[in-house]
């Protein structure tokens, strides 16, 4: 078994997963293992994905990777197809796999990527291809750190007026070549495509990642705009936002309404909205302009 850390949870894994911090702790909060999923795929048998919520477990099945079952937060079993290479086995696992855990787990997970700005956890979200990614390599490369891409777990306590607290995730981006040497000067051939067939790479941060939770002060929701501005969102769209850009249900569809979390999905939202500043990050689509943009966020974090 390989040990790590990611989440704030300590992770026995029998897949080997390099994205991860390797751990010392030997008593586990996750078991990662292989073996038999059981579960009936619906006929015509799914073109490419499936998922399935049944009391406190969850399946998930890709046509080309296999099944995954998800139980309580604490356990994932993978039946993989025999001929799946590692690298394409561990997209899933540590993408939507790892985030229906941590969601069982009841934290809030964004389709987002986020940075320690100081001593401040900011939030980015955004429709696919809006350049969350590329925006924390941005702010990465000036000296701040980075928490996690992708997947933004939070915790909250809907229930109490304390802060929402960021978990860090691991040490690494996903860019596009242009993105990786627009906004850190890499040079794309030297960096690892996150699968053979994508030309996105996998940018490792290990030398300025942050390890711990942070207090989250800021969610900026990226769009595009003539201008480079932010501008405050009130509450009721904040909570729309947020709910749109949630990783679950934008993974579960119409099943996440039907999940026993929804309620609990929609009170985690509108804390974040009544307690967090929640702004619009408009700007221009160019890589010309990403500096720009990225002083304008730590302006507004420092005030």
């Amino acid at each position: 078994m390989y040990y790590y850390t990611a989440y704030g949870l300590n992770i026995s894994s029998a897949v080997f997963l390099p994205e991860l911090q390797v751990s010392n702790h030997q008593i586990a909060d996750v078991v990662i293992t292989f073996g038999k999923v059981d579960l009936t795929l619906p006929q015509p048998e799914a073109t490419w994905d499936y998922f399935h919520l049944e009391g406190d477990s969850a399946y998930l099945y890709w046509k080309v990777v296999g099944k995954f079952l998800v139980k309580s937060g604490h356990e994932i079993i993978i039946d993989s197809l025999p001929d799946v290479e590692e690298q394409v086995l561990r997209l899933p696992l540590l993408g939507a796999v790892l985030s229906m855990l941590l969601h069982q787990r009841q934290y809030l997970v964004l389709h987002a990527s986020a940075m320690a700005i100081g001593d401040s956890a900011a939030v980015f979200l955004g429709p696919k291809g809006q350049g969350k990614s590329t925006m924390a390599a941005t702010l990465y490369g000036r000296g701040n750190k980075q928490m996690t891409d992708d997947a933004a777990a939070i915790n909250i306590d809907s229930d109490s007026d304390t802060s929402p607290i960021l978990l860090p995730g691991f040490p690494q981006i996903k860019l596009w070549p242009e993105a990786a040497t627009a906004a850190l000067g890499d040079n794309p051939e030297k960096l690892r495509k996150i699968h053979p067939e994508v030309e996105k790479r996998a940018r490792p941060t290990v030398e300025n990642f942050l390890q711990k939770s942070l207090p989250l002060k800021r969610v900026y929701i990226l769009s595009q705009g003539s201008d480079i501005k932010i501008k405050p969102l009130q509450i009721q769209e904040a909570v729309t936002k947020l709910i749109a850009n949630s990783y679950i249900p934008m993974l579960l569809g119409k099943k996440f309404l039907q999940s026993e979390t929804t309620a609990l999905h929609l009170r985690q939202c509108t804390h974040i909205a009544k307690n967090i500043p929640i702004y619009s990050l408009e700007r221009p689509r160019s890589l010309d302009l990403l500096p720009k943009v990225a002083q304008l966020v730590e302006e507004d974090l420092a005030s």
